[in-house]
């Protein structure tokens, strides 16, 4: 009896696992490489992770998503929260004039799910208005753009290992004096302790469309699909992860990282994003480009500060900074 108990309850994991990654795939963007079509989304911004331990990992984030911030990479990772969860983060980019933020509120709904909202921005300041007549802008001043998202959040504890999740955003971007609005959605699943303790997650990002435009047309969403294993090695202390990622508008890249439990609360963190490959090979001191480096302290009377740095060759680096609180 035992033993057909557990298979059933496996059976019925994997059949709930399937059944969602189906979702995600039939919404999932199509086609085989859409390189040429680069810098043609509206609310490109969308896809610029703010949270420090995603970046310092490469971004192979979808199957390890946990907490509020978590949510943004994979929105069934709001299931995991077991306590009310504030996160909030903040990008310094490689260029000046150029900042992103986040904040992340979740909400456990007793041990079946959890609710919770985030906004987030991101700003590119002074830049050089130019004109056919005046290519070079002078005298002209320059202007800003910003992007901003409000999201709500829902996610479902399917089973102990099985998570589900969506959200849903409206969107508003401007461009000097025009501006533009847009909505957006967000559906995640992830299954632990597939095999072990492997992990196993997907998500489809950026789905909806850009309602009003700028000028005459609109721009379709950045929609893009992730999927992506991890593993704990060592009982735990070193965690293995990698993501394939693929966009409406440019090729599939790889995400790797890896983070290092050195001591109780403190973690090193490093990984790989594929997709700066062209940095290396367009700049003449490549350095690090595509790398990502970073630490944290988890878990101090119910805070926890992570930092991340991610080089981008000649273009220099950035910053990220994520400050989460768990409320007892």
């Amino acid at each position: 009896m035992a033993f057909s108990w557990r298979y059933r309850t496996a059976w019925s994991e994997a059949s709930v696992a399937f059944v969602a990654a189906i979702v995600i795939v039939l919404v999932a963007p199509t086609g085989a490489s859409c390189g040429d079509q680069a810098g043609t989304r509206g609310f490109s911004s969308l896809r610029i992770g703010t949270d420090a331990r995603a970046l310092a990992m490469g971004e192979a984030f979808v199957s390890v998503a946990t907490g509020p911030d978590g949510a943004l990479w994979n929105a069934a990772g709001a299931a995991t929260v077991n306590r009310p969860s504030l996160s909030t983060s903040f990008l310094d980019y490689a260029l000046d004039g150029i900042h992103a933020g986040s904040i992340v509120f979740v909400q456990p709904l007793g041990r079946r799910g959890s609710v919770g909202a985030a906004a987030r921005y991101f700003r590119a300041g002074g830049i050089a208005r130019t004109t056919e007549e005046n290519p070079t802008g002078e005298g002209l001043g320059d202007f800003s753009a910003t992007d901003i998202a409000l999201k709500l959040i829902l996610a479902f504890r399917i089973t102990d290992r099985i998570f589900v999740g969506g959200s849903g955003a409206v969107l508003s971007g401007s461009i000097d004096d025009s501006g533009a609005v847009g909505i957006s959605s967000d559906f995640g699943v992830l299954w632990r302790n597939v095999v072990g303790r492997l992990r196993i997650g997907g998500a489809i990002r950026h789905v909806g469309a850009q309602t009003t435009a700028y000028a005459e047309t609109t721009d379709p969403l950045p929609t893009e699909f992730a999927a992506g294993a991890s593993y704990p090695f060592f009982t735990g202390r070193l965690l293995l992860a990698g993501d394939y990622n693929w966009s409406v508008d440019r090729d599939g890249s790889f995400n790797s990282g890896m983070e290092w439990q050195v001591v109780d609360d403190f973690f090193l963190r490093s990984g790989y994003r594929s997709r700066f490959s062209d940095l290396r090979s367009a700049s003449e001191e490549p350095g690090l480009a595509g790398m990502t480096f970073g630490g944290g302290l988890r878990k101090i009377r119910s805070y926890a500060i992570d930092y991340a740095y991610a080089s981008l060759g000649d273009l220099g680096g950035t910053h990220r900074f994520t400050f989460t609180w768990d409320f007892r």
